[in-house]
């Protein structure tokens, strides 16, 4: 508020109720009358390791998730995810596209912390790995109000999505470090790199972001697909590397 960093929205404090526990991420297709469900994930917004520092954009993604069971899957879709498209459709505004809430599981149940009319991410490159059925056919389906006809298929394995950021991200950073190791990350098994914040400069690729590359990883279980994306995440190397070393670790400790 005193440096102004968010302008004049800056200037007012809302005090809101706290709301402790899990966030989780939801994505739901839509074409207005009908929607599919995807299979639940788990983002990482904070910048620290154990979930400590600021937030961010969101630096590591995760499905399955072992602590969302059927019956609170279920929830989500009964009292979340259909009474919104359906009162969007009262409206006169159905919803055509990726209905994405953003939620927290709390004692009293889940809660809606934002939103989104998107994919999210990094959770979108744990989705395009798992996704079998064509995206295009997807979404001509959704726009022809013909999502019931289509059968969605996802991959029976588990995804993840290590982010390697620049240092000083989310605060300022600098750009311009070259980026080497990507062809060996990729000699891995499984691993394809998704690149956000990068860019070709006199022939060389460099940063050009925060958060600079998304190292994927698909595997039978989740511990085996977070081992996979570490092993190639360290093959990479740029000036100022930085990325959480806990991603999943909660999930992979949880129990009933």
């Amino acid at each position: 508020m005193l440096k102004k960093i968010f302008g004049a929205a800056g200037e007012e404090v809302v005090i809101e109720e706290f709301l402790e526990g899990p966030e989780i991420s939801i994505h739901a297709f839509s074409d207005g009358r009908n929607y599919k469900m995807f299979p639940p994930s788990q983002d990482h917004k904070k910048i620290g390791e154990g979930n400590t520092g600021p937030n961010t954009g969101g630096i590591g993604a995760i499905t399955p998730l072992p602590f969302i069971d059927t019956q609170l899957l279920q929830e989500i879709q009964n009292k979340i995810v259909a009474p919104t498209l359906q009162a969007m459709s009262d409206e006169g505004r159905p919803f055509t596209g990726i209905l994405y809430p953003g939620l927290i599981l709390t004692k009293d149940g889940p809660k809606i912390l934002e939103f989104n009319a998107r994919f999210g991410d990094p959770e979108a490159q744990i989705y395009m790995r798992l996704l079998q059925t064509d995206l295009l056919d997807i979404i001509d389906a959704a726009i022809d109000g013909k999502l019931e006809e289509i059968k969605i298929k996802w991959r029976d394995a588990a995804a993840c999505n290590i982010v390697l950021c620049s240092a000083g991200y989310p605060g300022s950073y600098e750009k311009g470090k070259e980026i080497s190791g990507i062809e060996n990350a990729k000699k891995e098994k499984d691993i394809i790199v998704f690149h956000a914040g990068t860019k070709t400069e006199g022939g060389n690729l460099v940063t050009n972001g925060g958060r600079v590359l998304g190292v994927s990883s698909l595997g039978k279980s989740l511990g085996e697909s977070l081992g996979k994306a570490y092993r190639a995440a360290d093959k990479i190397s740029f000036e100022g590397k930085y990325y959480r070393r806990d991603i999943g670790k909660s999930a992979l400790y949880f129990k009933n």
